[in-house]
């Protein structure tokens, strides 16, 4: 696979076993920041030359859809999975955490969160979670083709400070998987070819709104905005979810109607099961993820599927974030 990289298990042993004699000594809820410009140098040092290169090239290329990275980490030890939502009181799974930051570093990305996201947190927990109903199902459901924070602009839109930017890029990093739960994706440009000129053309029109996902504590919603957006690299971004993003006219239901088709029915679905140590960077314009449904699968028992998530920015962004002043990670968003 172009996009594939494999590290050996001693490289995989050496990451986990530099990140882990550092980590411990960082909260990443507290300072990100610091911890990400470490592992990043850390990394650097400890990577093959040949594997930092590839790295490097497929995140230099605007249009790469994702990088995966097999064995990145080797896990010698963690906690429980969580049940209910919150990271785990245990400081053992800070070096996957730490790792994940590094990464997203090297692919030229800084991670960010939203205070309107469980209140700010910037690593996701990725699991079946029981604490309500609520989270119950929206961490079991399939998941739909999406772009993540739909209802964010993009760097290219030049929004006002306090305005809700959504990220470029965004990083998972397996932690257990014992159903083998694949991540789907598509690459945008797959999804292009099967649209004409005249529903490309309808896409990039202002005639859309965007709604926030059910993972956001408040309704925060973005009007007048397109589907498709020129990016500054000459290509073409994409902000896509079935039931988040709304059409304002008949032409634009009409094309909006014509990508859910062209993604649903797509013959490019990639299927990505994360085992454990293994890390995704997804570009967040150029390719549109789901997930399958685990419902049944969990059992609670600890061992559960789990997967960190971070989002990351491009540098260039983040002057047009409105962040928290004691904690500089943390996005505010004004209504």
């Amino acid at each position: 696979m172009q996009n594939e990289i494999i590290f050996s298990s001693s490289q995989g042993r050496k990451v986990w076993n530099t990140l882990d004699s550092i980590a411990h000594n960082y909260d990443q809820e507290k300072n990100p920041i610091e911890l990400e410009n470490i592992a990043h140098d850390l990394l650097k040092k400890i990577i093959d030359d040949s594997m930092l290169k590839k790295i490097q090239e497929i995140a230099n290329n605007e249009m790469s859809s994702h990088i995966i990275i097999r064995n990145f980490l080797a896990i010698q030890s963690l906690p429980y999975t969580p049940t209910d939502d919150c990271s785990p009181d245990s400081v053992s799974w800070r070096t996957p955490a730490s790792a994940l930051l590094g990464l997203l570093r090297l692919t030229g990305h800084s991670a960010r969160s939203f205070m309107d996201e469980m209140n700010g947190r910037l690593c996701h927990m990725v699991m079946p979670a029981r604490n309500n109903e609520k989270s119950f199902l929206r961490s079991t459901k399939k998941l739909g083709f999406h772009t993540e924070v739909v209802n964010g602009y993009f760097y290219e839109e030049s929004p006002c400070i306090g305005k809700p930017v959504s990220p470029e890029v965004f990083g998972l990093l397996g932690l257990r998987n014992p159903d083998g739960i694949a991540t789907t994706l598509i690459p945008l440009e797959r999804v292009l070819k099967s649209l004409t000129p005249d529903v490309i053309s309808a896409l990039m029109k202002p005639n859309f709104c965007a709604i926030s996902q059910s993972s956001f504590d408040r309704e925060i919603i973005i009007k007048d905005v397109p589907v498709l957006k020129k990016l500054h690299g000459g290509g073409m971004g994409l902000r896509y979810s079935r039931s988040k993003v709304m059409a304002n006219n008949t032409e634009a239901s009409e094309a909006l109607h014509q990508l859910t088709d062209a993604i649903n029915h797509s013959e490019h679905i990639e299927q990505v099961v994360l085992n454990p140590g293994d890390a995704l960077i997804l570009n967040n314009r150029t390719c549109v993820h789901g997930r399958g449904s685990i419902t049944g699968t969990q059992k609670f028992d600890g061992m559960d599927r789990w997967l960190i998530r971070i989002y990351g920015y491009k540098f260039a962004t983040l002057p047009m974030l409105k962040t928290l002043p004691e904690k500089k990670h943390v996005i505010m968003v004004d209504i």
